[in-house]
């Protein structure tokens, strides 16, 4: 499984998307609440994922911010706690 955030202009709600196996976009998750906003996980995952997302919900929102502005994530990516 594989947690990617990109720099997305015009995209107002922070999210991030999930490969799971050799699929690229499974799902789609809101930062704010780690709620599925769209995909499909398997449900023993898309609870894991947003327990993730609440748990790194202040690293998540850095790693926002920095990619919207045009700054290197990688500053805030060893913060986030394992899934």
């Amino acid at each position: 499984m594989k947690i990617k955030m990109y720099q997305e202009p015009g995209h107002s709600r922070p999210h991030f998307h999930v490969d799971y196996g050799p699929y690229n976009h499974v799902a789609v998750y809101a930062v704010d609440t780690g709620e599925r906003i769209e995909g499909n996980l398997d449900q023993k995952y898309d609870k894991a994922v947003s327990a993730w997302a609440i748990a790194n919900k202040p690293n998540l929102f850095a790693i926002w911010r920095a990619l919207q502005a045009g700054e290197l994530e990688s500053a805030f990516v060893k913060s986030l706690s394992a899934l």
